[in-house]
């Protein structure tokens, strides 16, 4: 009978101390710091030839912490045009488009200045995502 409460109050401790631990230990999914406030087509660009084609999408850091921003926006061909964007501070704005687009869009949000996580190179992103 007191091994089994040992055993219980042993559980309760661990418990409490896990509740407790820093904050830096968890897991941060970072992809969510970074979301599509809006939308746009047709929309005036000055690397562009065609307005009425020209998709925009716009994203937010929209947590407390600066990231890193990888954005890839495709093309109507179906390649896709890729943005880096670093150290994007909380609530900085960023703007990707296509010339011809389709809406489509993908994003790799990491913390500023991680080396150890890697986004994709624009050639793989067009290798892997046709």
């Amino acid at each position: 009978m007191k091994a089994i409460k040992y055993i219980v109050f042993g559980i309760i401790i661990t418990s409490i101390l896990y509740a407790f631990k820093p904050t830096d230990d968890v897991e941060t999914d970072w992809a969510k710091c970074v979301e599509k406030y809006k939308a746009t087509w047709g929309d005036p660009c000055m690397e562009c030839t065609y307005n009425y084609d020209i998709f925009q999408v716009f994203m937010k850091n929209v947590s407390a912490e600066n990231v890193d921003l990888f954005v890839a926006v495709q093309e109507s061909n179906k390649s896709w045009k890729c943005y880096m964007f670093e150290k994007l501070i909380p609530n900085d704005t960023i703007v990707a488009h296509a010339c011809k687009g389709t809406g489509k869009y993908l994003k790799w949000v990491r913390k500023a200045g991680d080396r150890e996580t890697s986004f994709p190179t624009c050639d793989e992103v067009n290798k892997d995502y046709k």
